[in-house]
């Protein structure tokens, strides 16, 4: 069979960019076809691992493309930006066009920025557009299915499959050589918090910098994933990053490979994740699964032992830090560590069993 997943791919190596490539590679394995339409930050750099986009109208003639040569799509979006759902209406539409309804997988936890049904403002109908034409959708867990079905009318439950995207490949890593600014820093900090960040509404970038300017001298942070700004409303707090990297308060490392990303968080005493609409996070799971404790934005669905706060909240934050810093074992002893599966495997059988059939 041949399976076109629409999507970022890394880099960076974060978040559901991962989990595509962890789903290209099952299929490849099980004698699959599968490409990977890159939609991410470096979908114009051409590359043997992904087909790039240069442009809007280079996805919609490459869609048109694998359609034609008997493709079937899964297409990967959230509700935390326009772009990204309208793109997966632009697939969708060409899916059915060719005579075939694709299949999504929504990220991200029931407090996005157009999800629930209560958020849709201006982009409700592109996302409910995107949940009535999709064949099914793959989504995290029941509350989102049932978010799902209450986004409007003629919506199936039945075409709706909660699987949690934390998968035994996110663990499956070994131990690497990180940069040798990281390991400079290391040395001269008494403690390290990692936290993944983008310079985008969302990530509560104030909160962060307030609580990065009252932080400890022999506290270090070191922030992955931060490139330019993404939204132009949050461009003045870059000025304030590159304050507090020159002050050696923080550390900026860019991309990290799945490797050095798992080692560097191995070796953190507090892992910070900021946003409200990400769920449960892989990440933050990753870290549970290394004993290394959490610190994280209350969203109602953060695992047990993880340690939480109101999300614009600096004061709080800095307070769960210092108490978590100042009883680091006591917290490590109290981690759950998650009841890992192979949910990749899940997802693509599932994509696989439900193409086997004519519409």
């Amino acid at each position: 069979m041949k399976f076109l997943e629409i999507g970022p791919y890394p880099p960076p190596n974060s978040g559901w960019s991962v989990r595509i490539k962890f789903l290209k590679t099952a299929f490849i394995s099980k004698g699959h076809d599968c490409r990977v339409l890159n939609l991410g930050k470096y979908r114009k750099i051409k590359s043997s691992e992904y087909i790039d986009v240069q442009n809007g109208l280079d996805y919609l003639l490459k869609l048109i493309l694998f359609r034609l040569k008997g493709y079937h799509f899964h297409i990967h979006m959230n509700a935390q930006a326009v772009k990204g759902p309208i793109l997966s209406l632009a697939a969708l539409i060409i899916s059915l066009l060719t005579f075939e309804r694709a299949a999504i997988t929504l990220h991200g936890g029931v407090k996005q920025l157009y999800f629930p049904r209560e958020n849709g403002q201006k982009m409700y109908w592109v996302i409910y557009l995107n949940f009535l034409f999709a064949k099914l959708i793959i989504c995290n867990n029941e509350p989102i299915k049932s978010e799902i079905v209450r986004y409007g009318l003629l919506l199936n439950k039945h075409k709706i499959f909660p699987i949690q995207a934390f998968s035994v490949q996110y663990l499956d890593c070994s131990e690497a050589e990180l940069p040798e600014k990281i390991t400079n820093y290391l040395k001269f900090k008494k403690n390290i918090i990692f936290c993944y960040m983008v310079l985008r509404n969302g990530f509560y970038i104030e909160t962060l910098i307030d609580f990065l300017e009252r932080l400890d001298s022999d506290v270090g942070v070191i922030l992955t994933g931060i490139r330019e700004v993404e939204d132009d409303d949050v461009s003045e707090y870059y000025q304030k990053i590159l304050v507090l990297k020159e002050k050696k308060i923080i550390l900026t490392v860019g991309n990290l490979d799945h490797d050095q990303f798992m080692t560097l968080l191995g070796k953190s005493d507090i892992f910070l994740r900021t946003p409200v609409s990400d769920g449960v996070a892989s990440s933050v799971l990753e870290a549970l699964a290394l004993k290394v404790p959490v610190v994280a934005s209350e969203n109602g669905r953060r695992p047990q032992s993880v340690i939480t706060y109101q999300a614009d909240n600096a004061e709080e934050l800095g307070s769960k830090v210092k108490d978590v810093l100042i009883n680091q074992d006591e917290f490590r002893k109290k981690i759950i560590k998650p009841d890992v599966k192979d949910t990749v495997i899940d997802e693509i059988e599932l994509l696989i069993k439900r193409y086997s059939f004519h519409k």
